[in-house]
């Protein structure tokens, strides 16, 4: 019988490039990597990891793939980052696998095009603006009701989202993130969406996240994530999140509902979502939709069947298998990212064997090595590590990240300064 293939998109900063080559080995599925790695120290690398790709040219990417693929039978192209998505959907429809449309992919990469998807098909949307950053915020001020939440287009997570409650904030906020969008890290994004950024109104609210896999268009929702931590600003770092969700179950099949009407508007039919919601007395408003998985290290929270990893569930239906009602297994289970109090040089971390000593915790990992710089939120983009537990109650759980994180203590000094002459 014919071993399973497939072609794993991964940028260099993953953190989820060993859960799934795990995941691959459990089901003796065949891995070949991908990486925008360079590609000389890519010819030194396994055979599996020797496949460099130009990640911000996908246009060239795509061009280049099917000489390097000569020969291979693939079964499914998958990413495993944002940053992959679009180039995912290229190259699956290049090499004739399912996927999701370069038009759907697009649009969940760009907060804009997101937005302005959703508001036309009439679903609870916030009123928006996009503005350039080279323009002047005074000018977009006679156009704004506060408080608002300003976003660059195409970065992920929380990074460079920032509220605003009055003129000077949102001008503070507006200069903030137009120097970041200004980085060299940035440079290769040549867009004209790379330079701007979306005003929106502020949605009040509890917030929950959504873990599906689609097949053929129809939502099968795997967990709905509580995040009990509120997120009101200024900036959004995510902390918490506990499955099973607590809110009821007529709550529970609205938010299925709402993730599953935005999929259907944004034209994604293929493979593993990612949603973030806000719900109000005014509705449930679709935050984000991400065509892939959950970030981070938190899809170790997820366990199913027997103990399956979310990863091993979605190479399975990426390779053809029907999934349907796979349950999480019983109990609650949690994930804590470790967030960063203040940017500097990373010197000392300690009360790691306290904070595992805690009841119900399984796990902690520091993700950033000693002595590296870290980036608090907005600029940031990583976090300190990411902390498990697993419990009979979502409240158990909560509770034990809770008491294993006031354990842990982070050493964070003033980082060094190069001055230019």
């Amino acid at each position: 019988m014919r071993r399973k293939q497939i072609l794993l998109l991964v940028p260099t900063t993953t953190y989820r490039l060993d859960d799934f080559l795990q995941a691959a080995a459990r089901l003796n599925i065949d891995v070949i990597l991908a990486s925008n790695r360079c590609h000389v120290l890519a010819e030194q690398w396994p055979d599996h990891l020797g496949l460099s790709l130009p990640f911000s040219s996908p246009h060239e990417a795509v061009e280049k793939a099917p000489a390097a693929l000569r020969g291979k039978r693939l079964d499914a192209v998958i990413a495993a980052d944002d940053h992959t998505t679009i180039l995912a959907a290229m190259l699956a429809e290049k090499l004739g696998l399912s996927c999701n449309s370069l038009e759907a992919a697009e649009k969940t990469r760009n907060k804009l095009s997101l937005r302005a998807a959703l508001a036309t098909s009439g679903m609870p949307s916030p009123k928006f603006l996009v503005a350039k950053i080279a323009g002047s915020p005074e000018s977009y001020l006679p156009q704004i009701e506060f408080p608002v939440v300003l976003k660059p287009l195409l970065l992920s997570g929380s990074r460079g989202v920032i509220r605003a409650n009055n003129p000077q904030e949102f001008i503070a906020a507006f200069h903030r993130i137009a120097a970041l969008l200004q980085n060299r890290e940035f440079f290769q994004m040549r867009s004209a969406s790379a330079k701007r950024i979306l005003i929106e109104s502020y949605i009040p609210g509890i917030e929950v996240a959504v873990e599906g896999l689609l097949t053929r268009g129809k939502l099968n929702v795997l967990a709905i994530f509580d995040k009990p931590d509120p997120l009101e600003g200024p900036f959004f770092e995510e902390t918490i999140y506990v499955t099973p969700s607590r809110l009821p179950e007529k709550t529970q099949r609205a938010i299925h509902a709402a993730v599953a009407q935005a999929c259907k508007v944004l034209g994604l039919q293929h493979g593993p979502i990612h949603a973030e919601a806000r719900l109000n007395e005014q509705g449930i408003f679709i935050i984000e939709i991400a065509a892939r998985t959950i970030g981070g290290l938190c899809s170790r929270t997820l366990k199913f069947g027997a103990g399956m990893s979310l990863e091993e569930l979605v190479l399975r239906h990426a390779t053809g298998e029907e999934i349907n009602g796979e349950a999480l297994l019983a109990g609650a289970s949690g994930v804590m990212m470790l967030p960063i109090p203040c940017s500097g040089r990373l010197h000392e971390v300690s009360g790691v064997e306290e904070a595992l000593a805690v009841p119900n915790i399984q796990e902690v990992k520091i993700t950033i090595p000693i002595d590296n710089l870290v980036i608090a939120l907005p600029e940031g983009a990583s976090y300190l590590g990411f902390m498990f537990a697993r419990a009979e109650t979502p409240q158990e759980v909560e509770e034990a990240l809770r008491a294993a994180h006031a354990k842990l203590h982070f050493d964070i000094q003033p980082a060094l300064t190069v001055m230019e002459k």
